[in-house]
């Protein structure tokens, strides 16, 4: 298995001086090898016992129906 620093420093780094100097895009699969790493096998699992999903699930749907409100408002 790849350690993380070993996946970081296989990545060839090239600067993207045609995109507006945004920084240097990793070209390979370095991001995959890190995500390889057990800390992360349970990233992306959804825990639907907290509160926390919950919250989000209902804020996007009063975030949905005020755009909705607002948009009908507006454009109506």
């Amino acid at each position: 298995m790849t350690t993380t620093s070993e996946a970081i420093n296989m990545s060839r780094l090239t600067p993207s001086h045609e995109l507006g100097n945004l920084g240097a895009i990793p070209i390979g699969n370095s991001a995959y090898k890190i995500l390889q790493d057990d800390r992360y096998k349970e990233m992306g699992d959804i825990n639907w016992s907290t509160g926390e999903t919950w919250g989000v699930l209902i804020s996007g749907c009063v975030v949905g129906v005020a755009t909705v409100l607002l948009f009908n408002r507006m454009y109506r």
